[in-house]
């Protein structure tokens, strides 16, 4: 196995720390999340949680795998893996169900998928934000790697 069959990416602002890769029936979850924790997955929807509530754009990179990809992320900050129900097998990133921010990726056909999340830039946000004199918005510094593939492979 080389790499993802197909991938897309998106540079959003997270809303209130978070971002959300959404299916074709996303609904919001009715949950509290934990600040601690990397992402949290549910039918046809997956949320991103950002490390930060500046004003930021975070890079989000989706990407379809045949099979369980490497574990190829040692540099990343953060990593969580989790498993969802997809309606139709495509998924986009969403500004808050709103828009997509994102071209869509398809996956496959529905059914479950497993979803290796990562995270790499979270020292270096946390520090740039901390300047008083940063940029605003902070342009891509925390970027999120999702990697899909069918649970039954």
């Amino acid at each position: 196995m080389t790499g993802p069959l197909a991938s897309v990416e998106a540079l959003l602002a997270p809303a209130n720390r978070i971002i959300i890769v959404a299916g074709v029936a996303a609904e919001f979850l009715n949950s509290a999340f934990s600040a601690r924790a990397l992402c949290y997955a549910g039918d046809d929807i997956l949320y991103l949680l950002s490390a930060s509530g500046a004003y930021h754009r975070a890079r989000v990179v989706l990407e379809a795998w045949a099979a369980a990809p490497p574990d190829n992320d040692q540099d990343a900050d953060a990593q969580q893996r989790v498993t969802l129900t997809l309606s139709d097998g495509t998924v986009h990133v969403s500004g808050m169900l709103e828009f997509p921010a994102s071209p869509t990726l398809a996956l496959g056909p529905p059914g479950p998928y497993h979803a290796h999340v990562s995270v790499t830039g979270r020292a270096e946000l946390r520090r740039i934000e901390a300047q008083p004199d940063h940029p605003i918005p902070i342009m891509d510094v925390e970027r999120f790697r999702v990697r899909f593939w069918a649970a039954d492979s």
